[in-house]
This record gives structure tokens, sequence and C-alpha cells, in this order.
């Protein structure tokens, strides 16, 4: 038994045998299991890493090799064995440990990013870069089946293989799965790869018996056996040396492959087959990522749904209207979009981690007439920034947007939250951009999206919950205008937010015992002109309430709006403007940002005084 609070550095596994290493690989899974119970976090894609990550550390020497995680959320082990065991208790926790990797926290963190399909671009980066300086060291990148799917991932590849100059060497970690089941050809080309169960069974029964000169010998036979016999895979025709695929559990088996990689010229593409949730018997059966990430215990009593299955539940609901088509880019599970798929398989198409091809398909479905609905996480969102723009927004094709996990995301941290889609959307022709108060607003929007808009339509919801039984309740489809409303009426201020920021609004003025309008800017854009006329008349002061940036969101278009018609009225904001926002529960993110309760008191009381 290790104790891995007293791990300062990674360092120490090359002094072990490969018995101890097997046991530290039992250790360190029943600590991610204990641990992730507690904390919240990535589970299953971690229980599939654990190995591997040892054995990475075992050959190479981090940080002179350069170690390049894509996505980043399978690194725990990585962080157990770079000294930050002892930290673990604060994962995803308010100022403790990033659930992803993170330059401040160690040395050996030199990759950070939490979109997929990055990291090769990032090797080939590391490996000029190391050119450059006349460093020593290897560049390693680790890409899951689905990651490389992505087609920055292939632009990468491609540019990689093409150049002798530069070796890299790709671990490609093939569980059949990213959150959801990969999905399109090149996962069903890893499948074949993989299918022949019993090659790899008695692999790893020859490498527990053989020795390594054997090994080595077996090894090129098998390559020159494969190479006269098959076709080239896409990896040799690309210019990679293709090796695989390997038990990614075998530890005996990792370290002999990578210690022949290391003296391997060209750049390496080592293929092997990991199982996610590995040591855990439902994650290790669950093929639909429910156990990709885990949730921290709640001490309270949870009201209502996530927004996500709200969204889908209506989603579902209006099917009875009028069939619609839904464009799932590898967030079936996070979306809550499962039983839609079921019940409508041929109207719902997930295209793997493709936000951009997403993007420019559903275009081209609303050019031919057909009804399309595309939900994003705001965060992936900005992937597809020009196909957007481009192929939607300019040539004003009717694509209804779901934009998940808009404003703060909280544990998830600074590459996943949802503070720039407003601004993004905002700036491109013909958009409109709305946000729902409450599930009856959200099913409204939708129908309204559909039925009453021609343009690219955007909904946007948060990732917290919605007051909404599921036994109790039924959803309606209501017509609703293009306006803004009034939930509280009063003469002495404007308070103006869009979704469910605007409880804390309510909230405020309730606890100040003051008249104020709480407006809901439903439609953030276009603006409700009338409203607004109505509203600033009165020469009474405005507080503009917004979970993300300003930056051409609706404050600055509010401020255009009076220098346009000459107001003058006293007028502020709240807003997350040119931050960058870490991880930490939602409330604390809030205080931090001066955005919670008590701040918004404090600007009330300010522009009334």
């Amino acid at each position: 038994m290790f104790d891995l609070n007293d791990i300062k550095d990674p360092s120490f596994v090359k002094n072990l045998t490969l018995k101890e290493l097997k046991i530290l690989a039992d250790d360190i899974r029943v600590f991610l299991m204990q641990s992730i119970e507690k904390t919240g976090g990535h589970l299953s894609s971690n229980l599939g890493t654990v190995e591997l990550i040892i054995a990475l550390h075992y050959v190479f020497n981090s940080p002179e090799d350069t170690l390049i995680f894509d996505v980043g959320h399978q690194t725990y082990t990585h962080k157990i064995l770079t000294g930050r065991a002892k930290d673990m208790a604060t994962l995803r926790q308010t100022k403790g440990l990033s659930g992803y990797i993170n330059y401040q926290e160690s040395i050996h963190d030199q990759w950070e990013s939490g979109h997929a399909g990055t990291a090769l671009s990032a090797l080939y980066g590391a490996l000029v870069a190391k050119d450059l300086h006349q460093e020593k060291g290897d560049g390693i990148a680790i890409i899951g089946d689905a990651s490389i799917t992505n087609g920055m991932a292939f632009e990468a590849l491609n540019l990689l293989g093409s150049n002798p100059k530069y070796k890299g060497i790709i671990v490609l970690n093939d569980n059949e799965m990213s959150i959801s089941k990969s999905v399109g050809s090149i996962s069903n080309a890893l499948t074949k790869f993989r299918s022949m169960k019993i090659v790899i069974k008695w692999k790893r029964i020859w490498t527990k018996m053989l020795p390594a000169f054997i090994l080595n010998f077996l090894s090129r036979v098998k390559r020159g056996v494969r190479g006269f016999l098959q076709r080239q895979n896409i990896f040799e025709d690309l210019g990679y040396m293709y090796i695989g695929p390997i038990d990614g559990h075998d530890l005996k088996s990792l370290i002999h492959h990578f210690e022949q990689i290391k003296k391997i010229k060209k750049s390496v593409v080592l293929h092997i087959i990991t199982e996610k949730g590995k040591g855990h018997i439902e994650a290790e059966n669950d093929k639909v990522g429910t156990f990709h990430g885990v949730s921290k215990p709640s001490n309270g009593i949870k009201q209502g749904i996530s927004w996500s299955e709200m969204i889908s539940l209506i989603m579902e609901k209006y099917q009875e209207k009028e069939k619609t088509y839904v464009i799932m880019p590898a967030m079936e599970v996070g979306t809550h979009f499962s039983h839609f798929a079921k019940v409508y398989p041929d109207r719902y198409l997930d295209v793997g981690i493709a936000e951009e091809h997403a993007a420019t398909m559903a275009a081209m479905l609303a050019h031919r007439n057909v009804k399309v609905f595309l939900p994003l996480y705001a965060t992936f969102a900005q992937r597809a920034f020009d196909q957007i723009l481009n192929d939607i927004a300019r040539s004003n094709h009717h694509v209804v947007f779901g934009i998940d996990r808009a404003g703060i995301v909280g544990e998830d941290g600074s590459t996943h939250q949802g503070l720039f889609d407003v601004s993004m959307f905002y700036v491109m022709p013909n958009l409109v951009i709305t946000m729902p108060y409450d599930a009856k607003e959200a099913s409204n929007l939708l129908h309204y999206a559909f039925n009453k808009q021609s343009h690219p339509f955007v909904i946007r919801y948060p990732r917290g919950t919605v007051l909404f039984d599921k036994d109790k309740d039924t959803i309606h489809f209501d017509e609703i205008t293009p306006s803004w409303v009034k939930l509280v009426e009063g003469n002495d201020i404007n308070l103006i937010s869009y979704g469910p920021s605007l409880d804390l609004l309510k909230k405020a003025v309730e606890e100040l015992k003051i008249n104020a309008n709480v407006i809901n800017a439903r439609f953030i854009k276009p603006m409700d002109d009338v409203m607004l006329h109505e509203i600033l008349k009165t020469g009474k002061p405005v507080l503009v309430y917004e979970e993300g940036s300003n930056t051409g969101s609706l404050y600055p278009q509010i401020l255009q709006f009076m220098a346009t018609h000459n107001y003058h009225n006293k007028i502020t904001s709240m807003s997350i403007t040119d931050q960058v926002v870490d991880h930490g529960h939602y409330e604390d993110m809030l205080r931090e940002l001066n955005m919670d309760l008590v701040h918004v008191k404090q600007t009330i009381q300010k522009l009334l005084s």
C-alpha cells in the first residue's frame, strides 16, 4: 500500500518493480473512487487511464518530456503522481484543485484546454518550440478516439505526419466513448482494429511470460506480416508508424512499447485499448456516459429538474405539433436527449465532437426547409463562430440554437464558462437572442422560434435547475410576443436582466423594500424599444444585470439606444467583463465577482442615492 499523500513528484515510479507499479495502480483506482464520490468530478475517464499515466511517467521524464493531454479531464492520476494527492479533497471546489490541467498548479501541466481535439496542434507547437530552443525531450500527446475525429485534430495529424523533421508521439486512447458513444467512420475503423479481443488477451499472456528481446522480435515480425497482408491504415497513410492495438491496462506492455517508441526516429501512433470506468462495475457497464461526470452529493433538497432536461422535454412535446430535426455534437447525455434519440431516431443525428460541421450541416438543412434544433454548450458554441456567422447568420438560415450551460458553470472552470455567447451572437446579423425566465417561458420561446420566426434563433439557458414537476406539470405552447415584461412594477428604479438572474433582482427589491420595475428582457436581441422608451422617459435610474461579458451584449446596446434618443438616466451594469472566471461553487463565484445579492443591493442603493 502506498501513501499517495506523500508523493512529491513522478520520479519515484522509476524505482518501482512491476509488481509495485500494479499495487500503485490499484491504490490510485481505489483512491479515485473514494475521492470523486465526495467531491464530484470525472469518474469513468480517470479510472480508464490509471495504468497509462503511470507508464508514461515511468518511461518519460516530465517536464523535460512534454506530456499533452487532450481535454485534460482524464488526468487525476497525473495530478496524484505530480504531488497533488493531498489536495484532491479540494478538487473542483472553490480555491481548490482544477478538474482539468492547470498551468498554475504544476510545472508538469504543460497544456491547458477543456475543449477536445486540441492536443495534436499543441504537440506540433511543442516540437517546434523544442527545436527552436534546442531543448531535449520528447513530445507526447494523449488523445481519445472521439477527440481525434475532431476537424482540428485532423489538421494537425496531417501536418505532423508530413514533416519528417519532427517526431511526435501520439497515444490514441481508444475506449469507444468520449462522453457519449463515439460515432462516425473513424470510430468504426477503430472498432475493427480492436475487434480481435482474443488477440489482445493472448498479447496480455505472452507479454507477461516472454522476455523483452523476444517481444521486440515478435513485434517486428508482426509489423512485417501485417504490412504484407493488410492495406495500410489511415495513420500509416498519413506518414506515421502505427503500433497496436495493445491493452492499455497492461503495465508491462505499455512500458515495453513506450521504451521501444523512444528509440524510433519518426512520428508514431500508439493505439491502446482502455476501458472507461475500469474497476467500478457500474461505470464499466455504462455505455451512454452516465458515469462520465459525477456530481458532488447535495445536502439540500433539489427542486425541479435541470434546464437541459426541461428543454429536451419541450422538444419531445413539440414533435406532436410538427417534426423537427436535432443535430447533436456529442452531448446526448449532458443535454438529456437520449430519450428523444430513442423515440425519434430518424429525426436525430449525433455528429460527434464536431461543432463546426454541425453548424454548417444545420445551415443546409435549414436551406432545404427542414426545421432544425442545434443544442450546444455555450463554451463549445464558440468553436463554431465562423460557421454560425457565415453559413447561418449571414445567409439568414432558420436554425434554432439551444445554448446550454449559459452563464457561470461553477466547478468545470475557466475553459467551460458560458460568459461570451451573448456578445458573440450580438455581432452577427439576423440572429435573435433570447433567454427564458421559467419553464413556461421556455416552451413558449421554442414554439415562437419554430412557428413565428424565419431568422436564426438562440435560446440560452443555464446549468442549474428550473421548477417543473414531471409527474404533475404539463407542457403547453402559448403565443408570445417579442417583447419585455415587468415581473415587478414600481417607480423608483428600473432593474433589467434575463433568465433566472431575475430572481436575484426580485429578492433585492423585496429585502430593500423599494418600488422598482424588475424587467424581464427575455428578447436580448432585438431589444424592446417600446419598453425602453417607457422606462427611460421617467428619468429614473437603470441597472442592467448580466451573468456574462457586457462587451457587445445588452448593456452597451441600451447605452447606444439612450445616446440615439438623448436619454440621460443614471445607468450602470453588473456583469463579468474582461475576466477569466475560475472553477468553484456557483454562489462562491457570484460573491467573488461582486455579482451576488449583497452587491446587487449595494449597487441599487448607490443608484438611488
